[in-house]
């Protein structure tokens, strides 16, 4: 589990690791439901995620996790909401959110033409884009349901 911190300018600060600062490649298009997807995958590739396919969810990335299947859901959190915490986002995780993942996994799998893979995990991301400061933030809550 994580949080990082895009900025949408110049970092100024040295945060800890597992607060992160980078420069965002992303542009603000103004629909936030795609940046905010846009951002949580350019933090996904920021700490090591690869092999990224399109879904026909707007919410939804597939990618990789050092070769593990991963279906990561995306919250775009309105900016009203940028005082949110991994914990938070942790909680908002409920049973329904895992039934889902397990089934977006699945059906990812078996829409391959590959065979089916030993292991497959669902994360949910959420992300806040704060325009006033030029930051974004992302939690990453990994492992929701993994197979």
């Amino acid at each position: 589990m994580s949080t990082a911190t895009a900025t949408l300018t110049k970092p100024t600060e040295t945060v800890p690791s597992i607060h992160e600062l980078w420069d965002s490649d992303s542009p603000v298009t103004g629909d936030y439901l795609a940046d905010c997807v846009a951002f949580v995958r350019e933090s996904l590739e920021h700490v090591g995620f690869d092999g990224f396919e399109d879904t026909p969810f707007a919410d939804v990335i597939a990618c990789h996790d050092h070769g593990v299947p991963v279906t990561v859901a995306v919250m775009a959190l309105p900016a009203e909401e940028w005082g949110t915490t991994l914990a938070d986002v942790e909680h908002m995780v409920g049973d329904d959110e895992r039934a889902k993942g397990a089934a977006l996994c699945m059906a990812r799998a078996l829409a391959s033409d590959a065979p089916l893979p030993e292991r497959m995990r669902f994360d949910v991301a959420s992300a806040c884009v704060n325009l006033e400061i030029g930051r974004v933030r992302v939690h990453h809550v990994r492992g929701v349901w993994q197979s």
